[in-house]
């Protein structure tokens, strides 16, 4: 009796330890069956007004350049230009050996030496000279390939004088024919965006593609740019007034479908709807949502309809 009174306290706080780590595991327990609830921010869906940006692909191209081709068959000889070459207009570029020539060549020793000059005038070399002043673009020959007539040696251009060729729908003409200008940004090319005017719009309309070619031309003194580059060419279209506007990242889309979650007494309900004009930072709705309504901008992803969720 003595001995469980002599250890009576420790007996007591053993048995107060246990029951304290048994209450703390329960509570545990209860907070792990409780779900976390995801943070989300939601903002109101307002009114006003969406200006539609058009955006269309060109491709630049030299406004003079020429496809310098041999007139006859032949060898070419004395070809010596590379890509990025620069020639003058009129300066030698190559020589065609036709065939007759080269035959000719092989038993001028043959020949009686009075016979050799007259041979020489009837089977002549033909010179290829550059039609322009310009940069060899691209090179289809090198010196000693045999060719035949009408076939390209070399691609040569004027690269101070550019242009952009765009296809322009014709729902967008009026609007681009009042343009003082047009917003340009090369794509896949480190150079600031351009603000360019409309040079000239084609007389025909592709009635497969319903689409007009728009000409802008483009300043090039430094040869900065090469023909085949691809440029993003917007300008602003209609405008939207007092229509249903959110945040673009409220915005998801499933299987071409698009949807929003709405915030309605602390649960999420995903909501389809129909988008009209979309920048980059806006999206116009036209159905599917009111003024007023809260919508989620941030982790939308991770909703699903009908979920809790805590908003910051």
């Amino acid at each position: 009796m003595k001995e469980i009174k002599k250890y009576r306290p420790l007996i007591l706080a053993v048995f107060l330890l246990s029951v304290f780590v048994s209450c703390q595991e329960q509570k545990t327990s209860r907070k792990r069956q409780e779900p976390v609830k995801i943070k989300v921010k939601v903002v109101s869906v307002t009114k006003g007004d969406m200006q539609d940006t058009v955006r269309i692909y060109g491709q630049v191209q030299a406004r003079n350049e020429v496809m310098l081709a041999s007139q006859f068959d032949g060898r070419l000889t004395g070809f010596s230009l590379l890509d990025g070459s620069r020639v003058t207009r009129g300066e030698k570029v190559g020589v065609i050996v036709p065939p007759l020539r080269e035959a000719l060549l092989q038993v001028m020793n043959q020949v009686p030496s009075a016979e050799r000059k007259v041979l020489s005038e009837e089977i002549k070399e033909i010179p290829l000279f550059s039609p322009l002043d310009g940069v060899v673009l691209k090179i289809f020959h090198r010196s000693g390939d045999v060719v035949q007539k009408g076939e390209p040696v070399v691609q040569i251009a004027n690269l101070k004088q550019l242009d952009v060729f765009a296809d322009l729908p014709v729902q967008y003409l009026p609007v681009a024919r009042k343009l003082k200008t047009i917003h340009l940004r090369f794509i896949n090319y480190p150079h600031a965006p351009m603000a360019l005017p409309v040079s000239a719009f084609a007389g025909k309309v592709d009635v497969t593609k319903q689409t007009l070619t728009m000409r802008i031309a483009l300043p090039n003194p430094q040869e900065a740019f090469r023909p085949g580059m691809r440029v993003l060419l917007c300008f602003p279209g209609v405008i939207h007034q007092n229509t249903l506007i959110i945040p673009r990242t409220a915005l998801l889309e499933q299987e071409g479908v698009f949807h929003v979650f709405v915030m309605k007494n602390g649960k999420v309900e995903k909501r389809n709807v129909t988008v009209g004009i979309r920048q980059d930072d806006h999206v116009e709705i036209l159905s599917g949502l009111k003024a007023g309504e809260k919508v989620v901008t941030r982790k939308a992803y991770s909703l699903t309809d009908g979920m809790e969720v805590e908003v910051r």
